[in-house]
């Protein structure tokens, strides 16, 4: 099979003809001369007839490498380039191999420049690639978005239009790439490959997402196989893009006929400012429009956006920018859960029948206090022996009020809850054993206590200064005059202070105005859920708090910010597994549960797998003979609402609505080199190509530029003529 070439400066090639003036200079100096008989040169014309031949040869010789030189300087010019597809089958013959086709498939391949997409010159690469592939060769093709399931395994290519129709039909997912594990699912089926002699071929647009030097290893390893890589590069130059890089839900807790915070993140990565741009906010299928505020190249804006919903259950959002060159980011989905009332569970320590001695009465009433919202909190007040002997019903945020210690299975019991979404508030007073909690709560900084308890501390003051910066449950008190809360008189607290090496999830809310500003609320994320360590008592004792306005405000407002919600729970990323864990003493009956997918023309099944990691969906012991059963669907490439439905026996219908939203990561459109992209595999040295297209032109697969071997070999036919012309020259 011919070896296949191309020209990227075919104009160049016009100047092979000055190639013929070595030749005609040749011819013309042969006519100058006339022949004399002289005499004297007799015996010398003997001489020269001697050595003709050899004179002739070298001449010839002389004249070929002027020759050769002028043609390799401009076939030079010309930037020959060797295709690769040729190439492999010149070097390879007829000599059987394992082809891998690799199709990058993340959401930067829609990006349009000119009109047309990536991922259209994946699909006309493709077919080359296909076309070449051999009769007696293993063909494999792969979706990066899904590397662990091939399209097509090891097959023999009977019919490559068949092939070619399933890439055609393909399209670019919402999902973001990451190639570190993608290649080591392809080195699986490198390992397992028919034939010794292994291509993989990689199609991409050579964004710098998801490229870093974690395929080193890899590449080290590939480096001492019979394996030739080569990437095709069919991604536009340009990375003007304006992203809606994330919309999220604010209150943590939505309450029905309540107003929910929600937020738009907005990129702009172009290089002109984006202004009276309005995009289209919905909540339940109703759209409204919003007017985006001026971006500025290179700045990002937060819009803020708000929905009120009148009935309790699931609600979703969406959130969509005017398209442009890469459609698939200007749009995000949030999925709401409105809940008409909140479980809180009291712990008093230290109960009183005395109306407000008891250590929660303070706390209780502050959180059943309420305007619009009144019968929101629905608050359970229990001792601590009463604790122990409740149902096994998990609430949605319990606070501890001077419990004076825990059991090992109590402490268990909180880390289970908190770590599923519970919210916990600790307040601590006379009755505490510090080394309890320390032991049970704190345990060397893993467990639920933000910061161990050390002694308690008598010093009076007045004042309490909350921290500003990351939101935080506190943000209500930021509202009021912080002439409210200097009144704010203590006697005594607790010290409490993290320690140096705290996790990111520990940070100090509010301070004393005490003489080391000692901290007054301290917050630990622990799973899904939050603690706060209020360092002084719930009730009056320690300080008159409980007694101001800006106590019932502090309290109510916390309680909302940590109570246990799923405003997180159902938002996925694109790619990542839908996972809906089942309580405990739910069974799905006999119909098979199925998912609504996005672009899907009928309901999916979803899997059902067993829980046996000792989970306790709501804090119920599951049957003894059966663990917690979990939905699970694993193709959530496309990006949009998912709508999972089951039927929990005997014959109970049940759904569950989730948000999958696009990769951020994907809408950086930057670049990275051919050079460095080679520089980051080590040993290894994949072959770069760029496949490139004039607006209806079809599509030239570029291959590897040998015009550097080129001009080695003309710069070494230069010092060959140079030398041999001396040679020829010299006197005889």
């Amino acid at each position: 099979m011919p070896i296949d070439i191309s020209f990227l400066n075919s104009a160049a090639l016009w100047g092979l003809g000055l190639a013929s003036i070595p030749i005609i200079i040749h011819l013309l100096f042969r006519r100058r001369f006339r022949r004399v008989d002289w005499a004297p040169m007799h015996y010398l014309k003997l001489s020269i007839q001697r050595n003709r031949r050899r004179i002739r040869l070298e001449q010839l010789l002389l004249l070929l490498l002027r020759t050769f030189a002028i043609l390799l300087l401009f076939f030079l010019v010309a930037r020959p380039t060797m295709h690769a597809v040729g190439l492999g089958n010149w070097l390879g013959g007829n000599s059987r191999a394992s082809q891998i086709l690799l199709i990058d498939d993340s959401l930067g391949m829609d990006y349009r420049d000119g009109g047309r997409s990536a991922w259209e010159r994946v699909k006309e690469v493709a077919a080359k690639v296909i076309e070449s592939i051999g009769p007696k060769d293993r063909f494999t093709l792969v979706l990066a978005s899904r590397p662990g399931a091939p399209l097509v395994r090891e097959v023999e290519l009977e019919n490559p239009d068949e092939i070619a129709q399933l890439v055609a039909a393909a399209h670019p997912s919402d999902a973001h790439v990451a190639w570190e594990p993608v290649f080591a699912a392809v080195d699986e089926l490198i390992e397992t490959g028919a034939f010794p002699i292994q291509e993989l071929t990689l199609i991409t647009d050579l964004r710098r997402a998801g490229w870093d030097d974690t395929v080193r290893p890899l590449g080290n390893r590939w480096a001492g196989k019979q394996l030739r890589m080569r990437i095709f590069d069919v991604g536009s130059l340009k990375t003007n893009n304006a992203a809606l890089v994330d919309l999220k839900q604010i209150d943590r807790l939505a309450m029905i006929a309540n107003p929910v915070r929600w937020e738009a993140v907005v990129r702009n990565d172009t290089d002109h400012e984006l202004a009276e741009i309005d995009a289209q906010w919905s909540v339940d299928g109703k759209p409204t429009v919003v007017r985006m505020p001026a971006i500025g190249p290179g700045e990002t804006v937060r819009v803020p956006l708000n929905s009120t919903f009148q009935e309790a259950g699931s609600h979703h959002v969406e959130f969509e920018l005017p398209s442009d060159e890469l459609a698939a980011d200007n749009r995000r989905w949030g999925v709401c859960q409105a809940r008409e009332q909140v479980q809180l569970l009291l712990v008093d320590g230290e109960p009183s029948s005395e109306p407000l001695a008891g250590e929660a009465d303070f706390l209780g009433l502050a959180l059943s206090l309420g305007v619009g919202d009144a019968d929101a909190f629905q608050v359970q007040v229990v001792t601590d022996s009463e604790w122990a002997t409740l149902p096994t019903g998990q609430p949605d945020m319990v606070a501890l009020c001077n419990v004076a210690g825990l059991t090992p299975e109590q402490a268990d019991k909180l880390g289970r809850w908190v770590k599923s979404g519970t919210g916990l508030m600790i307040f601590v007073g006379e009755q505490i054993d510090p080394t309890n909690y320390n032991q049970l709560l704190y345990r060397d900084g893993q467990g639920l206590l933000p910061a161990p308890l050390e002694t308690v501390v008598d010093e009076e003051f007045s004042g309490i200064l909350v921290e500003e910066g990351v939101p935080g449950p506190l943000d209500g008190l930021l509202q009021v005059s912080p002439t409210v809360l200097e009144p704010i008189k203590v006697r005594k607290f607790f010290q409490a202070r993290p320690a140096d090496d705290a996790p990111p999830g520990v940070r100090v809310l509010a301070r004393w105005n005490s003489t080391d500003s000692a901290p007054a609320v301290l917050e630990k994320t622990f799973g899904e859920g939050t603690v706060l360590l209020w360092t002084v008592t719930a009730d009056k004792l320690w300080s008159d708090w409980p007694t101001e306005p800006s106590y019932v405000l502090a309290v109510r407002e916390a309680a909302k910010a940590i109570a246990r919600a799923d405003s997180g729970a159902r938002a996925l990323t694109a790619g990542e597994e839908l996972r809906l864990p089942l309580p405990a003493s739910e069974r799905v009956g006999a119909a098979p549960p199925t998912v609504e997918a996005p672009e899907a023309e009928k309901p999916r099944p979803v899997r059902v797998e067993e829980d046996m990691s000792g989970g306790r969906a709501g804090g119920a012991s599951p049957p003894v003979h059966a663990a917690p059963q979990v939905l699970v669907y694993d193709d959530t490439r496309r990006a949009g609402l998912y709508k999972l439905a089951w039927q929990a026996a005997p014959s109970t219908a049940r759904t569950a609505l989730f948000a999958v939203n696009p990769d951020g990561i994907e809408s950086g459109l930057q670049r990275i080199s051919a050079d460095e992209l080679r520089s980051l595999w080590g040993g290894f040295e994949p072959e770069v190509i760029s496949a490139v297209s004039d607006g209806d032109t079809p599509i030239a697969v570029r291959g590897l530029e040998i015009w550097r071997r080129l001009a080695m070999t003309l710069l070494g036919l230069l010092v060959a003529e140079s030398c041999f012309a001396t040679w020829t020259g010299r006197q005889r």
